[in-house]
């Protein structure tokens, strides 16, 4: 099931909004791609994912890795129309919830460092949440099992939506949530996707290290692995160079949801709308990367060079509770495509669809950034994979 981090009021533009006439995928073999596949699949490759450098459309960057190296790569569209800057292997998008593996990722680093333990009491670190009992603990919040209830579910500071065009932080949800007296229910006895969990790891993190959580995930995850273009985005004032930023046709059903939902006033016109990030939460999102970043991750989870086995078992462990899902890890999740096992998750906000997966005994990675959230980066991923295995390359 795809899974994203959306705002209510977009979920119904996102998945029922049909769009054509967008623009096609470009391969693109730059120093940083090492052209290594068989004629027959780059052709296949190269047929499914054509060229378009059309810079009055958004578009995506899709990478396959093998063994650590780029052996294909597609771009399409503009990062920025305004500039007419095309995607590279270098835009920075915003991944959404695929931030998660990186805000759990900071969280394994403190559990080596025992700084924090998984069977710690979440109210050892948030004492707002006492009222709840001592019996939700970190592994709760991991595992999407805590009963917590989402922030968009309570009310916004100023009653303004839950939307990224308004300006709202992290402590203003975790603020909203933890307003509930009650959880949703007991934890560990039932399974719920809500970003709240992450916002309340990324607080904790801080709070173990006594630092900003976007220092922590420099110092502890991008620094040692030369991820030089990522960034917590904590601050929505930062310059962030080759940036993409996001776009949506005006088609009605957008319209109106960033009219009635949003709140803010757009009009009826045959361009697309800009949109950019303007609340600066994560722990569940916020992360910026580019496409050659992000392959250094996946090839981190592939090999485990940097950090280690016992670090990539924590990541990668699973846990059962009272409740059928059990393939969840740290921001990963287990699953499998026709017969091979998988480590994916998915991520899409009102500027961004992302995608990432990795086939852990072919050593191979595929990932997908898209600056139009209307767009599937899963579904191109797919698509990629299933030809990589149509021509037994995987």
């Amino acid at each position: 099931m795809l899974r994203v981090h959306m705002h209510r009021w977009f979920l119904s533009s996102v998945f029922c909004v049909l769009v054509g006439g967008m623009s096609a995928c470009a391969p693109a073999q730059s120093d940083e791609v090492a052209n290594a596949l068989q004629p027959e699949l780059q052709d296949a490759l190269d047929e499914s994912f054509p060229s378009s450098p059309d810079v009055t459309q958004p578009g995506f960057v899709l990478r396959i890795s093998k063994s650590g190296a780029a052996v294909f790569q597609a771009t399409s569209g503009a990062a920025d129309i305004e500039q007419a800057r095309l995607i590279t292997s270098d835009t920075v998008f915003h991944i959404a919830s695929l931030s998660k593996q990186i805000t759990a990722a900071a969280l394994a680093h403190a559990i080596e460092d025992g700084l924090v333990s998984l069977d710690d009491p979440v109210s050892r670190w948030v004492p707002e949440t006492q009222k709840y009992g001592d019996d939700l603990t970190i592994a709760h919040l991991v595992y999407m099992t805590s009963g917590l209830t989402e922030y968009t579910d309570m009310p916004a500071p100023g009653d303004r939506p839950w939307a990224t065009f308004h300006y709202f932080t992290t402590d203003d949800a975790i603020d909203a949530s933890l307003s509930a007296e009650t959880l949703q229910f007991e934890p560990g006895t039932a399974w719920r996707y809500n970003n709240i969990n992450y916002m309340l790891i990324a607080h904790i993190v801080g709070q173990a290290y006594e630092a900003p959580f976007s220092a922590v995930v420099r110092e502890k995850i991008f620094k040692p692995l030369g991820m030089t273009a990522s960034l917590t985005n904590d601050d929505i004032t930062t310059i962030i160079p080759n940036r993409a930023n996001g776009y949506l046709p005006r088609l009605q059903p957008v319209l109106e949801d960033l009219r009635n939902g949003a709140k803010i006033q757009v009009q009826s016109t045959d361009d697309l709308v800009m949109i950019r990030r303007n609340a600066p939460h994560y722990g569940g999102s916020g992360v910026m990367t580019s496409m050659d970043d992000w392959s250094k991750w996946q090839s981190e989870l592939l090999t485990h060079r940097v950090f280690g086995d016992a670090y990539w078992a924590l990541m990668k462990s699973r846990k059962v509770f009272d409740h059928d899902k059990t393939n969840d890890a740290f921001g990963l999740v287990h699953g499998e495509q026709d017969g091979r096992a998988t480590l994916w998750y998915s991520g899409g906000d009102i500027d961004t669809s992302t995608y990432a997966v990795t086939f852990p005994d072919a050593g191979v990675s595929v990932a997908c950034f898209s600056n139009n959230p209307l767009d599937s980066c899963e579904q191109k991923a797919r698509e990629a994979i299933e030809i990589l295995i149509e021509l037994d390359a995987l």
